[in-house]
């Protein structure tokens, strides 16, 4: 719920879609300040940040960095900015067990795990193969 209401949010102040494919300008900054919010408000990993949008955690990284400046030397971002914040703020007082249920960290730990495991089952495959004595120690 709070990634979406994030991107809802943004998407109403800046009247357009975050993830729209595209570099014109007013899409990069909404995309920076959603980036930037999720990442101060959810604490969640750059790669799921980006999965949020379909893009990389090198492409939220690189935004992140771009905002950082754009704050200190452009006020209408800086502006911009602090009236979404206040905008969330206030969704998060006057619903906060919405805001911070622990459902969506227990979908990224999930399926953080079956990659983990899949990796094992994999590992143990390939350790079977080639060493196939060391292999019982492990089950």
């Amino acid at each position: 719920m709070n990634k979406e209401m994030i991107k809802e949010i943004v998407e109403q102040h800046y009247q357009l879609k975050l993830d729209t494919n595209t570099r014109k300008r007013e899409y990069v900054e909404a995309r920076s300040i959603y980036y930037k919010l999720l990442r101060d408000k959810t604490r969640l990993p750059l790669s799921h940040i980006g999965e949020t949008l379909n893009k990389d955690h090198s492409t939220v990284l690189h935004s992140l960095r771009n905002l950082k400046d754009w704050l200190e030397y452009d006020r209408q971002i800086k502006t911009d900015y602090n009236t979404i914040l206040e905008r969330i703020d206030y969704a998060i007082s006057v619903n906060p067990d919405e805001f911070y249920s622990a459902e969506s960290l227990e979908g990224f730990y999930e399926k953080q795990y079956k990659v983990l495991k899949q990796k094992y089952n994999f590992l143990k495959t390939v350790l079977k193969k080639y060493e196939p004595n060391r292999i019982e120690n492990f089950d």
